[in-house]
């Protein structure tokens, strides 16, 4: 899996691209935290417009992201995610915390 990032008017934009799986969820965790303790972060976009597939381990990854973020009160959101992804996270209920954006 690639992540990039780009950081705009205070708000983190993360690309994901490839599959989320046990395979690289460690790495993206990792990753991910790192990109979060950069200062004054107003919100955190994930884009998943490049995730072809994702299981329930990308799924406990982005909950641990989420509760990491709550206790810096920055929230997260989700945009651009594929059919199959997309009914995944709202199966899950994830859009009930990370809500879905349009970007």
């Amino acid at each position: 899996m690639k992540v990039s990032h780009k950081i705009t008017n205070n708000t983190l934009y993360v690309s994901l691209y490839g599959e989320l799986d046990e395979s690289c969820a460690a790495r993206v965790r990792a990753r991910l935290d790192a990109l979060f303790e950069t200062a004054g972060l107003s919100k955190v976009v994930l884009d998943f417009a490049g995730v072809s597939f994702m299981d329930s381990t990308g799924i406990g990854m982005l909950i641990g992201r989420y509760k990491a973020l709550k206790s810096m009160r920055i929230p997260l959101l989700i945009s651009s995610p594929q059919n199959a992804v997309d009914k995944l996270l709202s199966l899950s209920g994830i859009y009930e915390i990370m809500p879905k954006i349009n970007l």
